[in-house]
């Protein structure tokens, strides 16, 4: 029976110099591949190259009623394709011309493998935003077919699943629609589905994705991202312990002191110190990742790092779920004990100054009363 692949792109802005080559990729030998280019929305203007390529036979155009999300989006994909393999790209992603035969090779490899994990390449970091995008960690995932031989979760820009593996699963609805966190909760779901099967990595299937905003400063989307990943604990309580309060929520708790009789200044005070506490801690991670890192590029890594953190946060107290601050997910999908001491360049600087902090905090205080 020959091999076949089914590749899903939600599309919410159909760009042709993006999905023409990827409509346009070489087929593997023997390998039976269709597309399924999902537009998320019915107001969209869909380039007539594009238009022209679709025969309802190996290239299908589904276009939503309403804009659904990229989670809904992708399921209208899976739904409308039968292919053993489902490949999913994003709609801003340039692949390399071997993409299909990689993963073509990798799953006559492995054919009863859950999935298959593809690199994703960003351009150089030209400007000091992305150079402090690289250096805050959160584009990691992205690049893991690199580094790993095998991972619990992968982008949806470039990933390939095996449809016996995910038996009716589906990307939740519950997430942000325009993204975060609901990628985390279908891989973790289809990996629990598969007694603990990570995806395997083929770095040989490679495709390339532009900066967000040209590399230029944007908040919006580690907020967001925030947002949908302070879903994850209530979903998989089995990845989840609490640590240290992080600095949104150390401020949030200091918010709480601020009406006490004769200690406005204090607390005042004590914000203020665990603001420059945070910047300090991400200046001196940022320079043993980067050496040489700018002033600029330190005080948007400790941005963005806010962000994300203010974005999980904001999601637990809409939901006001105060139980859950201070919760932190594995994301890897490992369960193991955490020891709250254990240490890395950030903690070890916070929890350093934040003693000095109480302590300087307290002889002012003792001094003006």
């Amino acid at each position: 029976m020959a091999l076949s692949i089914d590749v899903v792109i939600p599309s919410f802005r159909p760009d042709e110099q993006y999905l023409l080559p990827v409509l346009g990729l070489k087929r593997p030998a023997g390998a039976v591949v269709r597309f399924y280019l999902v537009i998320d929305d019915p107001a969209a203007k869909l380039p007539e190259a594009i238009r022209g390529m679709a025969d309802n036979n190996t290239i299908f155009i589904i276009v939503n009623e309403k804009n659904m999300g990229a989670a809904a989006a992708r399921n209208r994909g899976i739904d409308a394709s039968a292919g053993e393999w489902v490949l999913f790209l994003d709609d801003d992603v340039l692949p390399e011309p071997q993409l299909l035969e990689a993963y073509a090779a990798a799953a006559a490899e492995q054919p009863a493998a859950t999935g298959f994990i593809g690199l994703v390449r960003f351009p150089p970091a030209l400007t000091r935003f992305s150079q402090a995008v690289l250096a805050s960690g959160s584009m990691d995932i992205f690049n893991i077919a690199e580094r790993r031989a095998s991972f619990a979760w992968a982008a949806t820009a470039n990933v390939m699943v095996r449809r016996g593996a995910m038996d009716g699963l589906r990307f939740s609805t519950a997430f942000p629609a325009s993204g975060g966190g609901e990628d985390v909760d279908f891989f973790l779901d289809l990996m629990t589905r598969n007694n603990g099967q990570r995806l395997h990595c083929v770095p040989q299937a490679a495709v390339s994705h532009p900066w967000w905003n040209n590399g230029q400063p944007g908040y919006k989307r580690p907020f967001r991202y925030g947002i949908g990943n302070s879903l994850l604990g209530a979903l998989h309580p089995q990845f989840t312990y609490y640590d240290f309060l992080n600095t949104p929520e150390t401020l949030l708790l200091l918010c709480l002191l601020l009406p006490l009789p004769g200690w406005t200044g204090a607390v005042l005070l004590m914000m203020g110190g665990v603001i420059c506490i945070e910047f300090i801690a991400n200046a001196v991670q940022v320079q043993k990742r980067y050496p040489g890192s700018s002033i600029t590029a330190i005080y948007y890594a400790a941005v963005l790092r806010l962000a994300q953190d203010v974005g999980v946060l904001w999601g637990k107290l809409k939901k006001g779920q105060l139980y859950r601050i201070g919760e932190r997910f594995h994301d890897d999908g490992r369960i193991r004990k955490i020891n709250f001491y254990r240490s890395n360049t950030y903690r070890t600087v916070k929890w350093l100054l934040y003693p000095a902090l109480a302590i300087g905090v307290a002889l002012w205080r003792a001094s003006v009363n």
